[in-house]
């Protein structure tokens, strides 16, 4: 019965990191005629590169498949080995990982901002939604995609501690949060050494460009 047990539990974390895998960007990409989304733009198979490369509705639907492929797999893990139990968090981690270091594509793949506020919403919708309305507030502010993305992985963790009282918390998954984050702003290091130089694209600016010699309509860098 044991050993049953366990073979569900590793099989489903198993499943969330294959799931998460999925390369979203680049299948609905090749639909609608591009080849391989990582020859053009940032290179990257994220909802923004898809937006920018193949059209507004392209990018929506990849950012609001990648969000469901983060959230979707968490909730039946969550059913299937329980809430807030360690193997919980350890298949929403893992659906994240998947879609950072893809199986499908030699371990490449996206920076798993869509799918980590897919995972944070099944986890806790206002830790999710909270952190999505940091992403919208600073992008909008700023018009850095990339620092929108940062703040809201590193807010994560205050906002799932602010909203679970201590008497409830679970401490899995506030490792799992806190680790999301942590995988977000990794992923984002060439991005904060081009903030800290200046250097980062803003929305509607072509990477490299100056703020001042900004042109609408022009590429931004990833996130």
């Amino acid at each position: 019965m044991l050993g049953s047990s366990m073979l569900l539990n590793v099989a489903v974390v198993a499943g969330c990191f294959f799931v998460g895998g999925i390369p979203v960007g680049l299948l609905i990409a090749r639909v609608n005629g591009i080849d391989d989304i990582r020859k053009y733009g940032s290179g990257n198979i994220g909802a923004s590169n898809v937006l920018r490369t193949v059209g507004l509705k392209a990018g929506l639907a990849v950012w609001l498949v990648d969000v469901a492929k983060g959230a979707l797999p968490t909730l039946l893990a969550g059913y299937l080995l329980g809430y807030g139990s360690w193997y919980h968090a350890a298949a929403g981690f893992a659906t994240i990982l998947g879609h950072c270091f893809s199986p499908y594509l030699r371990f490449i793949g996206g920076r798993g901002v869509a799918s980590s506020l897919g995972v944070l919403l099944a986890l806790d919708w206002r830790v999710g939604l909270a952190a999505f309305a940091v992403w919208t507030g600073v992008t909008a502010a700023t018009r850095y995609i990339s620092l929108g993305s940062i703040l809201a992985a590193l807010s994560a963790t205050a906002w799932y501690w602010l909203f679970t009282r201590a008497a409830d918390i679970h401490v899995s998954l506030f490792v799992c949060v806190v680790a999301l984050g942590l995988l977000v702003i990794v992923r984002h290091v060439p991005n904060i050494g081009r903030l800290l130089a200046g250097t980062e694209a803003k929305i509607g600016q072509k990477a490299g460009e100056s703020a001042e010699g900004a042109a609408d309509g022009a590429e931004p860098e990833d996130a």
